[in-house]
């Protein structure tokens, strides 16, 4: 008997020193995975050049307004190797890349990386983000946010606006449908949340936010409408897609065409559902994202996977590429993002299992496809309140 307690007590022993190196080496793992990244680690030279992508992934508005939830920046390697940074938490939060600086939000601060790492905290808090971009001309990021009601009734929309050297705050009493921009000024698409009129407006960010209405936009069927891609503009005009929803097998798309001159309106039939499956999953994974214009060529793309492309000369109207659509796949994590004249698709299969295709929009050929490594030990598979709101590609 107590030859069999010491070679009980000795098996522990053996058991707790096994179970210690092994713990050891799956943190050692866990953080080459990339499950945690520190502020620290951002710096090291040539961090964001070896990134080919970045995730943002966020709890959404109802758990975060409960002090729960989170939101992270996650960086996809050549390897497909993964890197989170965890971040205050941001629902449909975003980041925007420009040459050799990463702009990154959070509900509280602007993080701006490149060769070294900035933090810029913000006057207000936000809980729900909208958009960011960068104005080529006056060389400004920006991130756009649904603030809400004020104490007046009027609704508020947040815009952080500036460079390195300063981002500052500002707020226009405006609801935005969608928005875009030219290379100086931001292009919104406003609607009084009353009358549901629609309304094009330009936002210039200076010193003090200016912004203008352009034209009243007298849609058919307004109140019933919704804006689902951003404004895209080419030189003559601006473009983007709304959709009327009629019924569970019922729902019409059209694209809304606005000369950059005469301001004269032109609204087209683009795309009709007619069944359950096309009405219940064919909004876009992501509305900021869902839309691209070069040469003459408008591209759309929807929660089906489907990409359009209407030729602006001819009016023509054609499917051209199908993105992988897995049926047993999860659609909270999936987000498309356009580039260079090409759509980049990050998706998982049953298995759990992460992928990043890229497609050329004009061969119609997918170049190649990718694994994503490790990503369902960084997200909460499970979390039906917790999703991937964008995909920034960095190369």
């Amino acid at each position: 008997m107590k030859y069999k307690k010491q070679i009980m007590l000795v098996s522990f022993i053996i058991f707790i020193i096994i179970g210690t190196f092994a713990f050891e080496g799956l943190k050692k793992t866990s953080k080459t995975n990339g499950v945690e990244l520190s502020f620290s680690e951002l710096t090291q030279p040539n961090f964001l050049n070896q990134q080919l992508a970045v995730l943002y992934a966020s709890s959404t508005t109802d758990v975060l307004q409960k002090g729960k939830g989170n939101s992270k920046a996650i960086f996809i390697n050549q390897k497909g190797e993964l890197h989170a940074l965890k971040l205050s938490g941001l629902e449909s939060g975003s980041t925007y890349f420009n040459k050799k600086v990463l702009f990154i939000e959070d509900s509280k601060k602007v993080i701006m990386l490149g060769n070294s790492v900035e933090n810029y905290d913000m006057p207000t808090e936000e809980l729900r983000g909208i958009r960011t971009g960068y104005l080529s001309k006056t060389r400004q990021f920006y991130s756009l946010y649904n603030t809400g009601f004020s104490k007046k009734d009027d609704y508020i929309t947040t815009i952080r606006y500036g460079g390195e050297e300063k981002i500052q705050s500002a707020h226009i009493p405006f609801f935005i449908s969608t928005v875009g921009q030219l290379s100086d000024r931001l292009i919104i698409v406003t609607q009084d949340l009353i009358t549901g009129e629609f309304a094009l407006r330009q936002v210039q960010l200076k010193s003090k936010v200016l912004n203008k209405k352009l034209i009243d936009l007298h849609l058919e069927n307004a109140g019933e409408l919704d804006a689902i891609t951003p404004v895209v503009a080419d030189n003559h005009n601006l473009y983007f897609v709304m959709t009327h929803y009629q019924s569970e097998k019922s729902e019409d798309l059209y694209l809304v065409i606005v000369n950059r001159s005469t301001k004269k309106v032109k609204t087209i039939p683009f795309i009709q559902y007619r069944s359950e499956d096309e009405v219940e999953n064919g909004l876009p994974f992501n509305f900021n994202n869902s839309a691209y214009i070069k040469n003459g060529h408008f591209f759309y793309v929807n929660g089906l996977g489907e990409v359009y492309d209407y030729q602006v000369t001819s009016g023509d109207i054609k499917k051209i590429v199908q993105l992988s659509r897995e049926d047993k796949g999860n659609s909270r994590l999936e987000q498309i993002t356009f580039k260079n004249n090409k759509i980049y698709h990050i998706y998982s299969d049953e298995d759990q299992q992460f992928f990043l295709e890229t497609f050329d929009l004009f061969s119609r050929v997918k170049e190649k496809t990718i694994e994503i490594k490790h990503l369902k030990s960084i997200l909460p598979m499970d979390d039906q309140n917790y999703y991937l709101s964008s995909l920034e590609i960095l190369q």
